[in-house]
């Protein structure tokens, strides 16, 4: 009968592990569902559409085998502390025992298991702590590492419509919460459960009835749990939409509150602001309420659990000795109950750790699962020193994701000769820029070719074509690293000598030497002015030394003398290249071998400034006008 009562009790909660488990660790295989990574999607649609997370997180983990030591340490520290209650519960009958010939060699034996628990007790700490920073660091560095390098190969389009703030957050604060959850109340939920089962089996094999009872009373404690979680659970959707609902609210506020001020709008918009605030106050205030019921039952029946069998095992030890119960055992089963109802309750808390990371888990999935529309690598390679620089538009179209009702360009066609500068001109949002873009395969285009030496670009990698284009944008791009890197960054195995003559044909070479640290000074935000970040990025497309050159507003931000200097530097880059000036200065443009004048996403005219002033038309309204 007592061997079926703990085979029974046994199955019973290793299915409720195995529920566990598989709630967390299941479907290693399943593809993460795509979810739109915006600021307004609801916690609840994240929380809904992304089921059996921590496999799936985890298969981006190197080092799984560490979290295998990790998983049986974990269950091993909850077995260790009942073994100790059962060694004190032996040594105390051993003292009660009035046997004195064998009482030093049973003594002994309690002493010997007493010695080994404790050796026991140092190796799984030393396991479990070890492993655990381990896993910590190792499972930080594999997540960031997997989910930036998904970023890095990602496509312009996927950059468009989402946030910076939104990637930043991922790579940092859902991450950090990632790994200090799953490494730490991953190891704690178990150790939880193996000092519960435990606890539970002791008292089954002592006294099958007291097991039973404790068995049932733990199994309500569980209902009753679960039950508030539910309501909790509700509500805590409501307060985060709430607490979005306040922080977009500030933002919109502080962002504008010129706007605000003009209007003598303080009054209202701290009123709006208030009730969003109220509703997350109404939300904590139900919280906290359903919180307090369900901890003050919990602790009843527990409580009133272990005092009631502590009453139940005492009467039997000193009323019923006849059912073998002794004072040992009674130690035995008060510790085992203890044991078993704290970790069952503790358990719970870290169950809460596990809800708040749901939410993150889910948006890495989301983020590292979304697939690139254009694969960079698909596609052959070009080889650079063939490449002449012909560029050919042949009744291109395009839109773009946010806005699919317009198209950016519409059946542009134009042919750009090798060696030949050419100037795209136009008011803003003519697809000049866009158009650019489409020459570095950024998007893939919906209608028509471009062709590079009357060679389909489709055909070529993304990175390949990339690699014959060198660009100087609007806003110099520099990164915090030494100037030398900068410049190198075009090529990073330049040797030094190649990076000062690329300085040198840029113009940047003076202004260089006259910084204390010269090439090896970091770049700062405020260290340069805005001419010289350009001399630098000009610089940079020289090193690179690419067959096609595109030159977006180079000069736009820039003021006449440093105008002066970077277009020297332009002259010199420009030499031998097929070239393509985007620009709104008439200065800029007007030495182009030719000029597309845009509109609407198409070339309305063509030519060189004297004819295209003389055609008196698109573009001659646009000097005229002073557009240019």
């Amino acid at each position: 009968m007592l061997n079926k009562v703990i085979s029974i009790l046994i199955e019973f909660l290793k299915s409720q592990i195995q529920n566990f488990l598989i709630h967390f660790f299941r479907d290693l295989s399943t593809s993460p569902s795509n979810i739109s990574m915006t600021s307004d999607e609801s916690s609840q649609n994240i929380l809904d559409t992304q089921k059996n997370l921590f496999l799936r997180v985890m298969k981006y983990n190197t080092k799984k085998f560490v979290w295998v030591f990790h998983f049986i340490a974990s269950f091993s520290l909850g077995i260790i502390p009942i073994l100790m209650n059962i060694f004190l519960g032996d040594l105390i009958n051993v003292l009660n025992s009035s046997d004195v010939e064998d009482l030093m060699p049973q003594l002994n034996s309690v002493i010997y298991n007493m010695i080994g628990y404790w050796a026991g007790v140092v190796i799984s700490n030393f396991v479990v702590y070890s492993v655990r920073y381990y896993a910590y660091s190792n499972l930080m560095e594999d997540l960031r590492g997997a989910l930036f390098k998904h970023y890095i190969y990602h496509d312009i389009s996927f950059f468009d419509k989402t946030s910076t703030d939104a990637m930043i957050g991922r790579l940092s604060q859902d991450i950090t919460l990632l790994y200090s959850v799953y490494v730490e109340t991953v190891g704690m939920t178990i150790h939880c459960y193996s000092q519960t089962l435990t606890g539970i089996i002791v008292c089954f094999i002592i006294c099958w009835q007291i097991g039973l009872v404790a068995c049932g009373a733990l199994a309500i404690v569980v209902v009753v749990y679960l039950y508030g979680e539910k309501m909790m659970a509700n509500l805590w959707v409501t307060s985060n939409d709430a607490s979005t609902r306040s922080s977009e609210k500030a933002e919109e506020v502080i962002s504008s509150f010129r706007t605000v001020k003009s209007f003598d709008c303080e009054k209202y918009e701290t009123h709006e602001y208030s009730k969003n605030l109220k509703a997350m106050q109404d939300v904590a205030d139900k919280s906290s309420n359903i919180q307090g019921a369900k901890d003050g039952i919990i602790q009843f029946i527990v409580s009133g659990m272990v005092a009631g069998l502590t009453y139940w095992a005492s009467y039997l030890v000193i009323d019923q000795p006849s059912k073998g119960l002794n004072t040992g055992d009674l130690v035995k089963l008060l510790m085992s109950l203890l044991y078993a109802s704290q970790s069952i309750t503790g358990s719970f808390g870290f169950t809460d750790g596990f809800k708040k990371v749901r939410v993150s888990a889910a948006r890495f999935l989301e983020a590292i699962g979304d697939e690139p529309k254009v694969d960079q690598k698909k596609g052959k390679k070009i080889n650079p020193k063939k490449i002449k620089g012909k560029i050919e538009f042949r009744n291109v179209s395009f839109k773009y994701e946010s806005n699919t009702e317009k198209y950016a360009v519409k059946n542009l066609s134009f042919v750009i000769n090798a060696g030949e500068t050419v100037a795209f001109v136009g008011e803003s949002g003519c697809g000049k820029t866009t158009t650019l873009q489409l020459l570095q395969k950024f998007y893939e285009i919906e209608e028509g070719q471009i062709l590079i030496d009357d060679i389909d670009i489709h055909k070529y990698s993304s990175q390949s074509v990339r690699s014959i284009i060198s660009i100087v944008p609007q806003g110099p791009v520099l990164y915090s690293m030494s100037i030398a890197d900068n410049i190198r960054f075009a090529r990073p195995k330049a040797a030094e000598d190649e990076v000062i003559e690329a300085a040198r044909a840029g113009n940047a070479h003076s202004f260089i030497m006259e910084i204390p640290d010269q090439y090896e000074s970091k770049v700062q935000p405020s260290s340069l002015s805005g001419g010289q970040k350009q001399r630098i990025c000009i610089s940079r497309a020289i090193l690179a030394n690419t067959p096609i050159l595109l030159l977006d507003e180079a000069t736009a931000a820039l003021d006449t003398e440093s105008e002066e200097l970077v277009q020297q530097s332009l002259e010199q880059v420009r030499q031998g290249k097929t070239a393509i000036i985007v620009a709104h200065r008439l200065a800029t443009v007007i030495n182009a071998d030719r000029i597309l004048v845009f509109k609407e996403g198409h070339v309305e005219e063509e030519g060189t400034h004297q004819e295209l002033l003389a055609k008196n038309g698109l573009y001659s309204n646009l000097v005229k006008f002073q557009l240019l």
